[in-house]
Protein backbone atom coordinates (compact mmCIF):
# COMPACT_ATOMS: atom_id res chain seq x y z
CA UNK A 1 0.00 0.00 0.00
CA UNK A 2 1.17 3.50 -0.73
CA UNK A 3 2.10 5.98 1.92
CA UNK A 4 -1.26 7.74 1.64
CA UNK A 5 -3.45 7.68 4.66
CA UNK A 6 -6.98 6.27 4.08
CA UNK A 7 -9.84 8.47 5.18
CA UNK A 8 -13.26 7.15 6.09
CA UNK A 9 -16.11 8.27 3.80
CA UNK A 10 -18.21 11.17 4.98
CA UNK A 11 -21.73 10.31 6.10
CA UNK A 12 -24.58 11.78 4.11
CA UNK A 13 -26.53 14.68 5.49
CA UNK A 14 -29.30 13.94 7.95
CA UNK A 15 -31.95 15.71 5.90
CA UNK A 16 -31.77 13.30 2.90
CA UNK A 17 -34.12 10.68 4.44
CA UNK A 18 -36.66 13.47 4.97
CA UNK A 19 -36.39 14.49 1.31
CA UNK A 20 -36.92 10.87 0.21
CA UNK A 21 -39.95 10.57 2.51
CA UNK A 22 -41.40 13.84 1.16
CA UNK A 23 -41.01 12.60 -2.42
CA UNK A 24 -42.78 9.32 -1.61
CA UNK A 25 -45.61 11.17 0.15
CA UNK A 26 -45.96 13.58 -2.79
CA UNK A 27 -46.18 10.74 -5.33
CA UNK A 28 -48.73 8.83 -3.26
CA UNK A 29 -50.72 12.03 -2.73
CA UNK A 30 -50.70 12.75 -6.46
CA UNK A 31 -52.03 9.26 -7.24
CA UNK A 32 -54.78 9.64 -4.65
CA UNK A 33 -55.72 13.06 -6.05
CA UNK A 34 -55.86 11.75 -9.65
CA UNK A 35 -57.99 8.76 -8.71
CA UNK A 36 -60.40 10.82 -6.61
CA UNK A 37 -60.75 13.62 -9.15
CA UNK A 38 -61.44 11.29 -12.08
CA UNK A 39 -63.95 9.05 -10.33
CA UNK A 40 -67.47 9.83 -9.24
CA UNK A 41 -68.57 9.78 -5.61
CA UNK A 42 -68.45 6.36 -3.99
CA UNK A 43 -72.21 6.09 -3.47
CA UNK A 44 -73.29 7.34 -6.89
CA UNK A 45 -74.77 4.77 -9.25
CA UNK A 46 -72.81 4.03 -12.38
CA UNK A 47 -74.56 4.78 -15.65
CA UNK A 48 -75.71 1.78 -17.64
CA UNK A 49 -73.68 1.90 -20.85
CA UNK A 50 -75.27 -1.13 -22.45
CA UNK A 51 -77.55 -0.50 -25.41
CA UNK A 52 -81.20 -0.21 -24.47
CA UNK A 53 -82.58 -1.59 -27.69
CA UNK A 54 -84.28 -4.86 -28.34
CA UNK A 55 -84.89 -6.18 -31.79
CA UNK A 56 -88.22 -7.57 -32.85
CA UNK A 57 -87.96 -10.37 -35.37
CA UNK A 58 -88.50 -9.21 -38.89
CA UNK A 59 -91.49 -10.65 -40.78
CA UNK A 60 -89.23 -12.12 -43.48
CA UNK A 61 -86.76 -13.65 -41.00
CA UNK A 62 -86.82 -17.05 -42.68
CA UNK A 63 -85.52 -15.73 -45.98
CA UNK A 64 -83.23 -13.04 -44.59
CA UNK A 65 -80.16 -14.31 -42.69
CA UNK A 66 -79.41 -10.74 -41.55
CA UNK A 67 -82.88 -10.00 -40.17
CA UNK A 68 -81.78 -10.03 -36.53
CA UNK A 69 -78.83 -7.71 -37.16
CA UNK A 70 -81.03 -5.47 -39.29
CA UNK A 71 -83.63 -5.35 -36.51
CA UNK A 72 -81.02 -4.37 -33.93
CA UNK A 73 -79.70 -1.58 -36.16
CA UNK A 74 -83.19 -0.22 -36.85
CA UNK A 75 -84.01 -0.38 -33.14
CA UNK A 76 -80.82 1.56 -32.37
CA UNK A 77 -81.85 4.23 -34.86
CA UNK A 78 -85.21 4.50 -33.07
CA UNK A 79 -83.36 4.76 -29.76
CA UNK A 80 -81.15 7.55 -31.15
CA UNK A 81 -84.26 9.44 -32.28
CA UNK A 82 -85.89 8.99 -28.87
CA UNK A 83 -82.78 10.13 -26.99
CA UNK A 84 -82.31 13.13 -29.32
CA UNK A 85 -85.94 14.18 -28.84
CA UNK A 86 -85.55 13.81 -25.06
CA UNK A 87 -82.47 16.05 -25.10
CA UNK A 88 -80.05 13.32 -24.01
CA UNK A 89 -78.07 13.65 -27.26
CA UNK A 90 -77.08 16.65 -29.31
CA UNK A 91 -76.78 16.53 -33.11
CA UNK A 92 -73.13 15.52 -32.97
CA UNK A 93 -73.72 12.72 -30.47
CA UNK A 94 -76.71 11.43 -32.41
CA UNK A 95 -74.72 11.25 -35.64
CA UNK A 96 -71.89 9.47 -33.85
CA UNK A 97 -74.40 6.92 -32.55
CA UNK A 98 -75.77 6.47 -36.08
CA UNK A 99 -72.25 5.92 -37.41
CA UNK A 100 -71.59 3.35 -34.68
CA UNK A 101 -74.79 1.43 -35.46
CA UNK A 102 -74.05 1.54 -39.20
CA UNK A 103 -70.52 0.27 -38.70
CA UNK A 104 -71.75 -2.50 -36.42
CA UNK A 105 -74.36 -3.55 -38.97
CA UNK A 106 -71.86 -3.42 -41.83
CA UNK A 107 -69.38 -5.55 -39.89
CA UNK A 108 -72.02 -8.19 -39.21
CA UNK A 109 -73.30 -8.01 -42.78
CA UNK A 110 -69.97 -8.21 -44.59
CA UNK A 111 -67.58 -9.82 -42.13
CA UNK A 112 -65.16 -6.92 -42.66
CA UNK A 113 -64.13 -4.93 -39.58
CA UNK A 114 -65.53 -1.47 -40.27
CA UNK A 115 -65.05 -0.03 -36.78
CA UNK A 116 -62.31 2.36 -37.91
CA UNK A 117 -62.93 2.43 -41.65
CA UNK A 118 -63.00 5.76 -43.46
CA UNK A 119 -65.39 6.54 -46.29
CA UNK A 120 -62.56 6.26 -48.81
CA UNK A 121 -61.58 2.84 -47.48
CA UNK A 122 -65.20 1.70 -47.56
CA UNK A 123 -65.53 2.88 -51.15
CA UNK A 124 -62.38 0.91 -52.07
CA UNK A 125 -63.80 -2.43 -50.93
CA UNK A 126 -66.76 -3.71 -52.93
CA UNK A 127 -68.23 -5.42 -49.85
CA UNK A 128 -68.43 -2.18 -47.87
CA UNK A 129 -69.15 0.23 -50.72
CA UNK A 130 -72.80 0.82 -49.61
CA UNK A 131 -71.46 2.15 -46.30
CA UNK A 132 -69.23 4.83 -47.88
CA UNK A 133 -71.90 7.41 -48.72
CA UNK A 134 -73.43 7.19 -45.26
CA UNK A 135 -70.07 7.65 -43.58
CA UNK A 136 -69.51 10.77 -45.67
CA UNK A 137 -72.99 12.16 -44.95
CA UNK A 138 -72.70 11.67 -41.19
CA UNK A 139 -69.09 12.82 -40.86
CA UNK A 140 -69.84 16.53 -41.27
CA UNK A 141 -72.48 16.66 -38.49
CA UNK A 142 -70.24 14.48 -36.32
CA UNK A 143 -67.00 16.41 -36.62
CA UNK A 144 -67.63 19.91 -38.01
CA UNK A 145 -67.74 22.84 -35.57
CA UNK A 146 -71.07 23.98 -37.04
CA UNK A 147 -73.50 22.32 -39.40
CA UNK A 148 -76.92 22.79 -40.92
CA UNK A 149 -77.55 19.06 -41.08
CA UNK A 150 -80.78 17.61 -39.81
CA UNK A 151 -80.96 14.43 -37.80
CA UNK A 152 -84.11 13.31 -39.58
CA UNK A 153 -82.24 13.16 -42.89
CA UNK A 154 -79.35 11.17 -41.43
CA UNK A 155 -81.72 8.72 -39.76
CA UNK A 156 -83.81 8.36 -42.90
CA UNK A 157 -80.76 7.57 -45.04
CA UNK A 158 -79.41 5.12 -42.47
CA UNK A 159 -82.75 3.31 -42.16
CA UNK A 160 -83.07 3.03 -45.93
CA UNK A 161 -79.55 1.66 -46.30
CA UNK A 162 -79.98 -0.90 -43.52
CA UNK A 163 -83.37 -2.00 -44.83
CA UNK A 164 -82.24 -2.44 -48.43
CA UNK A 165 -78.74 -3.84 -47.87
Amino acid sequence: MPDVELVDPLPYAGWWPWVALAIVVAVVGWYVWVLRSTRGPAGSPRPDLRPTVTAAPAPNARRDPYAAVRGVALARFDDVQRRYDAGELDLRGANLEIRFALREFATARTGVDTSAMTAAQARGDRRTRPLAALLENTSVPSFAPTTRARLARSLDQARKRVTRW
